[in-house]
């Protein structure tokens, strides 16, 4: 019987890698802006300052994974997920806020009486000068995380617009114009924004402060991520300072201009709360919670008083700010270690 020759041992085939190490240990970072009008003047300088403190110049899509905000927070994260620089956004904030937010008598009882206050078209000028060439660009088409909510007045249910980046199933064919006109529509301010077939009003009316929903959203698309994100979240100066406590035994028509503003600070504060919970030292909330100025209370003061107000908060914010948590903005803003997440 022939013998048959000895077995060759067949060489070990090692799989190739599939995932790079480098970027599973990095972390993962959120930018999450507040909403509040033209007090979106405090947040675009507050950012510029912080980046000039950093030297991280120009734009910010290679810095951050994900950008997230609410009404004027959604525009400036929109622009800047499209590669504007912030400097640009304040400017165009700076430059269009008189326009569409005219001075106006009685505002109040005109927006009571009298429904929208406000043109959407002014609005619609100053979003489009912001985008340049992309405000046409459909969400599922852009290629970087965005987060951006508004509530579907039919349903009554908060509608989050998420990029492709964070899941193309997700994503709707939405333009960014149309998403910042719909995160924008607060009532009796503006009119609602048709968006996919339905109504849409201000992002405010649920998560002025998309910190949470930022949270939510990465951690569905990138759970194993979770344990790495680093979230900078910035405000608009709203009021934040404590509150006599015989003040609350309001009656009637007493809560009719502070229960709106009220309800939105609980909202802000509680996210901020939540969000600082889970993530602990991964968490900065950058904001100007001591002026009881109209700056600081209205949405819609959009003169040169309120625009040096706005920027003189956003320079002393920012430059206690970075004082008390350097290493972590230095972190956030380094544009040399940063490897932005692919989606």
């Amino acid at each position: 019987m022939a013998r048959l020759p000895p077995a060759t041992p067949s060489r070990l085939r090692v799989p190739a890698r599939t995932a790079r190490t480098d970027q599973a240990l990095a972390p993962l970072r959120v930018l999450s802006l507040t909403g509040g009008g033209y007090r979106g003047v405090f947040t675009g300088e507050v950012l510029v300052r912080l980046c000039a403190a950093t030297k991280c110049e120009g734009s910010l899509e290679d810095v951050f994974d994900v950008f997230a905000g609410t009404s004027i927070g959604g525009l400036i994260a929109c622009a800047l997920a499209i590669g504007v620089a912030p400097q640009t956004v304040l400017s165009t904030i700076e430059r269009h806020g008189g326009r569409v937010f005219p001075p106006k008598r009685h505002r109040t009882l005109r927006r009571a009486v009298f429904g929208t206050l406000y043109d959407s078209n002014h609005l619609e000028e100053a979003i489009d000068e912001c985008l340049g060439p992309q405000k046409d660009l459909q969400l599922k088409d852009l290629k970087k995380g965005l987060i951006v909510p508004a509530v579907d007045w039919v349903s009554g249910c908060t509608q989050v617009f998420v990029s492709g980046f964070l899941g193309k199933a997700y994503a709707t064919d939405a333009t960014l114009r149309e998403l910042c006109l719909a995160t924008s529509a607060a009532p009796t301010y503006f009119k609602p924004k048709q968006v996919d077939g339905a109504p849409m009003l201000d992002g405010g009316l649920s998560m002025n402060n998309p910190d949470v929903l930022a949270l939510t959203e990465v951690a569905r698309r990138w759970p194993e991520r979770l344990a790495r994100l680093e979230m900078l979240s910035i405000g608009t100066a709203g009021a934040d300072m404590p509150r006599d406590p015989s003040a609350a035994e309001k009656r009637g028509l007493a809560w009719a201009r502070t229960l709106p503003e009220y309800m939105m600070l609980v909202q802000e504060r509680t996210a901020s709360a939540q969000t600082a919970r889970v993530l602990g030292r991964r968490y900065l909330r950058v904001n100007f919670t001591e002026g009881s100025d109209a700056a600081f209370l209205d949405l819609d003061v959009a003169n040169d008083r309120a625009r040096f107000t706005l920027l003189d908060a956003a320079k002393e914010t920012a430059t206690t700010a970075y004082r008390k948590h350097r290493s972590f903005i230095d972190r956030m803003l380094n544009k040399s270690i940063a490897k932005p997440l692919r989606g």
